[in-house]
């Protein structure tokens, strides 16, 4: 027994050890333990950075609050924003204030008509590399002013001037004058857009904006805007402007071969109110420059005022018979300070048997006005519209005019009046637009010009 015992002891030894299947096994879970671990030890590393990236936020957030409070006149403290780095990692600071007044929704620089109060200082700190969801450090305090700001007797007017988006614009000039003309110290928007009149006496004011280069427009394209402000005792006025770096539509009308009318008017639709433009008199430039508000949408620009005529929307026009739905051009949006150059489509027609001698029975002014009737898939005029022309310098004139329909008239003066006995007759018309005929209606002399193509 005991010498069976020997020969299987020896087999067993032979065998004795680990299998490849039991390396592969326990090198599996050698790596799992070890990722675990490494994992633990990147997400310490990290949560530890990012609590030292939180403490510095801190600090820097408590030490923007004591430069604000440092600042003697509470007026100058605005919106500001830096990036400082420490330890090799940046970080940015944003402050931002506004007063809060005894209104309860009150708006950008305390307006909204309440007193002011004191101000509400934010500070937001952000940093490079934050980790994913994680918030940035914020704090608030309040200042209040060191000295009364407003006499019972007297009044404030309160300006706000910010972008559509609702970014204060700095450093724009604003001024109050009264009925009277008494105008009152310029006061210069800061950092947060915001100007400030204290302690003006009780009176009705003009306020307005500008700029000495005339570069900034609002929202209707007017470099100078004005508001008004009814200042009482005790109490403050606000006017709000929306201003921005205007952008400029370089604008051709048809051919620069036909003549424009005088004062011809250009509507700039967008997604807001139309904007409306009325070009020079007498007609000098083609193409022609217009400043408009920047809107990152753009604008789609049509001849005519559509707000009173939609005729002159050739996007307006409906199929009818032949004629396919009327397609307006696409949307042009240009950047602030930007030029963008866009060609404008109207109709055009040639005039024959104009007077070019200047004696006082020449008939050598043209005016045309458009018709109060409207053919199938064509928009009404509400408003019956009316352009003049330059004085003829030949006997047959190419002269362009927004969409609708038409009458044209021949003149002695720059004033004349339409009437029957100066209408201008078919012989005398040819129609340069995608029209089937000059009497579309049915009607003598009267032009339609029709922006539909044909199917």
């Amino acid at each position: 027994m005991k010498k069976l015992r020997d020969r299987l002891s020896i087999g067993s030894d032979r065998e004795s050890g680990l299998t490849l299947i039991e390396v592969v096994v326990a090198m599996m879970i050698f790596m799992i333990i070890a990722t675990g671990v490494l994992y633990t030890m990147v997400n310490l590393l990290q949560v530890s950075r990012e609590s030292r990236n939180r403490q510095v936020a801190s600090n820097l957030a408590a030490q923007e609050i004591d430069l604000a409070r440092d600042i003697a006149d509470i007026f100058k403290v605005g919106t500001v924003s830096r990036t400082p780095s420490v330890n090799g990692e940046t970080y940015t600071v944003t402050r931002k204030s506004e007063w809060v007044t005894n209104v309860a929704n009150s708006g950008a620089c305390g307006t909204g008509g309440g007193t002011l109060r004191y101000k509400k200082i934010n500070v937001t700190v952000t940093w490079s590399g934050m980790r994913k969801g994680s918030a940035g450090v914020e704090s608030d305090t309040l200042l209040n002013p060191k000295t009364r700001i407003s006499d019972p007797d007297l009044g404030t007017i309160l300006a706000s001037v910010t972008t559509a988006s609702g970014v204060g614009v700095a450093g724009i000039p604003v001024t109050a004058k009264t009925a009277s003309g008494t105008s009152l110290t310029t006061v210069t928007t800061d950092s947060s857009g915001c100007a400030y009149f204290l302690n003006v006496p009780v009176a009705q004011y003009t306020v307005g904006i500008s700029t000495a280069a005339g570069d900034f427009v609002d929202l209707a394209g007017n470099p100078a805007p004005t508001g008004f402000a009814s200042v009482a005792k005790g109490t403050a006025a606000s006017v709000s402007f929306t201003y921005d770096k205007s952008g400029t539509l370089v604008t051709t009308y048809r051919a620069a071969s036909a003549i424009t009318p005088n004062a011809l008017v250009t509507t700039f639709l967008s997604t807001r109110d139309a904007v409306i433009a009325v070009g020079p008199s007498p007609a000098t430039s083609n193409p022609r420059n217009n400043k408009v508000y920047p809107w990152p949408d753009g604008y789609t620009v049509a001849a005519g005022d559509t707000t009173q005529c939609a005729a002159h929307d050739p996007s307006l026009w409906t199929a009818s018979g032949s004629r396919l739905d009327g397609i307006g051009p696409d949307a042009v949006a240009v950047v602030p300070g930007g030029s963008v150059a866009v060609t404008v489509p109207m109709g055009a027609l040639t005039v024959k048997g104009m007077d070019t001698s200047t004696g006082g029975s020449s008939k050598r002014y043209l005016l045309a006005i458009s018709a109060d009737k409207a053919g199938s898939g064509q928009p009404a005029c509400a408003i019956q519209q009316s352009y003049r022309f330059p004085a003829a310098t030949s006997t047959t004139m190419t002269v362009s005019l927004p969409y609708g329909s038409w009458y044209l008239y021949r003149g002695t003066t720059t004033t004349f009046d339409g009437s029957s006995s100066t209408l201008i007759g078919n012989s005398d018309l040819t129609n340069l637009t995608n029209s089937s005929g000059l009497n579309d209606l049915g009607l003598n002399s009267l032009v339609v010009l029709d922006p539909r193509a044909k199917s």
